[in-house]
């Protein structure tokens, strides 16, 4: 079913480019956006190495971060699929699914038949017990899916809600034997080969259920060739999937390999024969490699947007994506100093967003003193919370005096962990010069790979972080649940407070498509205003250059992750 305007939850959200970040898009009403159509060449010539950083996992169960994500929808495909729309939104279609699910009576029990004839990559049948297999491995508290969360139900911070994923989410202390039979009692349940049946705890709408049905946490599991390996049945040749690629090379560090699965069941079929992707994480190094043809996509360096304006060789090739992204300094509440409101509120203060985006990031993005995007419905304008956290020098200086730090006496100095590309350091150097500045206090920039600053996030060893969130899925609720409430999956930062629960118990009782919005709104007062785990700055727009030999890229803000339309690899082509 089409995202509807009028559809309760799930609205439309993404707008084709932020009208702001417009005038920075390469190419006129007339011209041809980078990676558009064009016939594709003969099969021999059909090779692209593409820019990615490097991932953590190629397991879509246990991952969180956009590059491990962008690569596992190569390898693997849902029940359902999102997709973007003509109109600039996204739609979620069948994938593995034969069609709509079928709904019982009182909305909780959801019945979905496969496509018939279905494979993996080692020529296995795919059937429902897989898909079983695959939800409840998301749910499994061994596994411990930052994402598990989104198979939970509302009164443990969830969203979804399948029968019996809270009990076994959390019965990490109980023995083995107790925790298989909670696994068995999920309401998941393979009737026969292509037949699946999800029983939720409360009623919800198709669209919702196909919308959380299309991400990684339920994906399909083959258990036999993850317990024949373990750790390692993610590595190539041991790995099988049900995508549109398979990984036949992995060099850390270094590279990924795919070649197109001669099983993939859906339209199109890859035409490419051979996908590179190469882990840089220092956007500059990237440009310099598309320049000198290493790379046929990269993810350039915001301060590189003018000079690629600029070159007659580039200018054509500079493609902008205004995102559902937020980047914000995330900050460990478990920290001594930093769980004090005051504090956080001083380094909110001191930070000067519009000075920063023009600076910084040569004007490419939005300063933002908000978290839910521009876009999306629900959001309520930078002004709502300016205010409250947003720039002012003397109100930061109050604070900090408040917190006990006046002009910074005493103040211990701070980490702030980001990943190693000029633009991150750019912004983290200019924080760094705001707080000492205006607060009198030194705060330290380590710089990390990409793998190793999911690790440190993902394990909370850190103190500042540079990070944020971009839409999983288009509805109010993603940017919010599991980040902000107690005990939230993807809360690595530990924001825990009592009256943003309430919030979210509301929010998550709402009857109505204004009282879910009206609801969420209210998180976000409360978490914004509380600084509660992250002190937003910018909303993102996503600067790429693409070689004029590829084509089928359909960029969308809302679903691209890691490269610009990767929603759909298997889309991209070698034009003749």
């Amino acid at each position: 079913m089409r995202v509807s305007l009028k559809s309760w939850r799930f609205l439309v959200l993404f707008v084709a480019a932020v009208v702001a970040l417009a005038a920075f898009a390469a190419c006129g009403e007339d011209e041809e956006a980078p990676g558009g159509g064009g016939e594709p060449a003969p099969p021999e010539q059909q090779k692209l190495v593409m820019h990615s950083t490097e991932p953590q996992y190629f397991d879509p169960h246990r991952s969180n971060f956009e590059q491990d994500i962008a690569i596992e929808r190569m390898l693997f495909r849902g029940l359902y699929q999102l997709q973007a729309t003509e109109e600039g939104g996204v739609e979620a279609v069948p994938a593995m699914a034969d069609g709509d699910p079928q709904v019982s009576a009182d909305g909780k029990t959801f019945t979905v038949k496969l496509k018939s004839g279905l494979k993996w990559s080692d020529g296995q049948p795919l059937t429902a017990q897989q898909f079983e297999d695959g939800i409840k491995r998301g749910c499994d508290p061994i596994v411990a899916s930052p994402y598990a969360y989104l198979l939970m139900s509302g009164a443990e911070g969830g969203i979804i809600g399948v029968k019996g994923c809270d009990e076994y989410q959390l019965s990490g202390e109980q023995s083995p034997a107790e925790q298989e039979a909670l696994r068995d009692a999920m309401g998941v349940k393979a009737i026969d080969d292509q037949t699946l049946e999800i029983t939720l705890v409360e009623a919800k709408l198709p669209l919702t259920f196909k919308q959380i049905f299309s991400l990684w946490i339920t994906f399909p599991a083959r258990l036999d060739v993850i317990e024949r390996f373990g750790e390692k049945w993610t590595d190539p040749g041991n790995i099988v999937g049900n995508g549109p690629f398979t990984l036949t090379e992995f060099v850390p560090k270094d590279h990924v390999t795919l070649k197109p699965n001669p099983d993939w069941a859906l339209e199109p079929k890859p035409k490419l024969q051979q996908l590179t992707i190469r882990f840089i994480d220092d956007y500059g190094v990237a440009f310099r490699a598309f320049q000198t043809g290493e790379l046929d996509e990269a993810r350039i360096p915001e301060a590189q947007v003018p000079t690629a304006q600029g070159d007659p060789n580039l200018k054509d090739k500079l493609l902008i994506i205004g995102s559902v992204r937020i980047t914000s300094v995330e900050v460990q509440m478990k920290n001594d100093v930093i769980k004090k409101d005051k504090v956080r509120l001083a380094l909110s203060k001191a930070i000067d967003r519009d000075t920063l985006v023009q600076v910084a990031n040569s004007g490419v993005g939005l300063p933002a003193e908000y978290w839910l995007v521009q876009g999306l419905s629900g959001f309520q304008g930078r002004d709502k919370f300016k205010s409250a956290i947003g720039y002012d020098p003397e109100g930061a200086k109050q604070a900090l005096a408040d917190a006990g730090y006046p002009n910074g006496q005493g103040f211990p100095k701070l980490k702030l962990t980001i990943l190693n590309t000029p633009a991150r350091q750019a912004q983290a150097e200019f924080l760094q010069r705001n707080w000492k500045s205006i607060l009198g206090i030194d705060v330290e920039i380590q710089a990390v790979d990409g793998k190793t600053r999911s690790q440190l996030f993902n394990s909370q060893n850190f103190e500042l972080f540079i990070g944020g969130w971009q839409l999983d899925y288009p509805d109010v609720e993603n940017p919010l649940v599991g980040l902000f409430n107690t005990g939230g999956g993807n809360n690595m930062y530990n924001c825990s407070d009592p009256e943003i629960d309430q919030a979210f118990q509301d929010a998550g009782a709402a009857k109505s498509e204004s009282d879910h919005i009206k609801g969420y709104q209210k998180v976000e007062q409360l978490v914004v205003t509380k600084l509660c785990g992250a002190i937003p700055y910018l909303q993102e727009a996503l600067p790429y250059l693409i070689s004029p030999k590829i084509g089928g890229v359909n960029a969308n803000g809302t679903i691209d992750a890691a490269q610009p339309g990767n929603w759909c690899a298997e889309c991209w082509f070698v034009k003749k």
